[in-house]
């Protein structure tokens, strides 16, 4: 297809995909990226981002033998030198079977994080001193991967389709000293014996669970000013998007102090100590474990405010940690402490915001925006009031006195319990995405006193209040 044009050298970034190589090599021949993958007869459809041109950015490109040969002609880069660059270059022979040794070259389309790892958005900068240009170019980063500490960027996952391709982080240092903190740590989970890969996800975990929950922490103050110095400076009215795009990053520190913590032998002591020792009883909420992870990720007050219970994935490191010491095997509890259940893994960027997009299109119903056991609570609360005022009876015969003051007792009681549903429906709302002045035009509270109100509810809904 290039003809008679001479073969140029494009080399590839270590850890880059292949759909970003070929991107790259077609931009120096000046051709459409389209056209060059022409080269390769394709066994099945691009990836796709509904609305959104071409293939998903994120998306990953296996080649058999004669599809990798044709793809090191086009570069000008021997074999040997592309098999340590790209990762999906060694993993074609296992996928394609028989058609591996076919003749004419051949191309599969794959995930990018099916293949090898999450694909994120280069440093540009880096790109262009590496390469000559200055091209958009993907590559596999893992979570603790993502600092580009000489131009201070933290790249984005390519797939998430919000049109942002990094955070600039010149006014957030402690996520950029986080990473290099991250290499301590992984050298201590490698010594130890344990995948720090699997230290990373627990703890990533702990802290989205945490993140979720934030908003109600009366005394936080880190994550919001993070946030908003990763938003360029205030978030203002696109407070909840940025919430979900720059979420991992604002956690970063978090996620390394608290990895540090779980790999601590002290830490497990301080676990044990908490359980009992050898007497088993219930981990208590501010106990000596939770009071240091605070002090240690600057929040003295997190073991008395948000404690182990906060995080389910925290409180099963726990347990597992306790059943190890008193080498107790528990029906249906996992005995390995780094493993993650499905359900508390953090909802992914892309789902956030799918669910704000359909948020602000009214698309998103009541029923499944509201947990059950609330929807229940304001419908008892309805309906404790409206049998209350069933009760008045405006032909009472008795006293005046007595009787107005009756009827006006249960209006008073009527009122409150209609007041109280509409901070628990306002509650709710806040909950699954309404923001706060939206609510306050709506209830005519003003917002300060709204989330007061809203604040006093949660801590009487979690307390088993009625």
């Amino acid at each position: 297809m290039i003809g008679a044009v001479p073969v140029l050298r494009v080399a590839p970034l270590a850890q880059e995909t292949v759909l970003s190589f070929l991107g790259r090599i077609a931009c120096s021949y000046a051709i459409d990226a389209g056209d060059l993958r022409s080269c390769w007869q394709w066994s099945n459809q691009a990836p796709r981002i509904p609305g959104v041109a071409g293939p998903r950015p994120d998306s990953e490109i296996l080649l058999n033998r004669a599809g990798r040969r044709v793809l090191a002609e086009l570069c000008g880069v021997g074999s040997q030198n592309l098999a340590k660059a790209l990762p999906a270059w060694n993993r074609a022979p296992g996928v394609f079977g028989t058609d591996e040794a076919a003749p004419q070259p051949l191309g599969l389309w794959r995930a990018g994080s099916a293949v090898h790892a999450p694909v994120a958005y280069a440093c540009r900068s880096c790109t262009a001193r590496r390469t000559g240009q200055p091209a958009t170019a993907m590559r596999y980063l893992h979570g603790w991967q993502r600092v580009c500490p000489r131009h201070q960027q933290w790249a984005l996952d390519a797939g998430d389709a919000h049109g942002l391709l990094r955070l600039d982080l010149r006014h957030c240092p402690d996520v950029i000293s986080a990473q290099h903190r991250w290499t301590a740590v992984a050298r201590r989970a490698r010594n130890g014996g344990v995948d720090p890969g699997a230290v990373f996800t627990l703890a990533r975990a702990v802290v989205c669970q945490w993140w979720d929950q934030a908003l109600d922490w009366r005394r936080e103050r880190i994550w919001p000013a993070r946030l908003h110095q990763l938003a360029g400076g205030d978030a203002g009215r696109e407070f909840w998007w940025w919430r979900a795009v720059a979420r991992e990053a604002a956690t970063f520190p978090e996620l390394v102090t608290v990895a540090g913590s779980l790999l601590d032998p002290g830490m497990r002591g301080l676990v044990r100590a908490d359980g009992g020792g050898e007497r088993v009883r219930p981990i208590p909420a501010d106990g000596g474990f939770c009071r240091e992870l605070g002090s240690r990720m600057g929040r003295p007050w997190l073991g008395e405010e948000a404690a182990v219970n906060s995080s389910p994935s925290l409180l099963a490191w726990m347990g597992a940690v306790l059943r190890e010491h008193r080498s107790v095997s528990v029906p249906g509890c996992d005995q390995d402490p780094w493993r993650v259940r499905r359900e508390d893994q953090p909802v992914s960027v892309t789902a956030q915001l799918r669910r704000l997009a359909e948020r602000a299109d009214g698309t998103t119903s009541w029923r499944a925006s509201v947990p059950s056991g609330e929807r229940a609570w304001i419908q008892h609360k309805l309906r404790e009031t409206t049998e209350l005022l069933a009760t008045l009876d405006l032909h009472d015969t008795g006293h005046l006195a007595a009787a107005t003051r009756h009827l006006i007792d249960t209006l008073h009681q009527g009122m409150r319990g209609l007041d109280q549903a509409m901070v628990a429906v306002a509650s709710a709302a806040h909950v699954g995405g309404v923001p706060l002045d939206h609510l306050s035009a709506w209830t005519h509270i003003p917002a300060p006193e709204l989330q007061h109100d809203i604040t006093e509810h949660r801590e009487t809904l979690e307390g088993g209040g009625s």
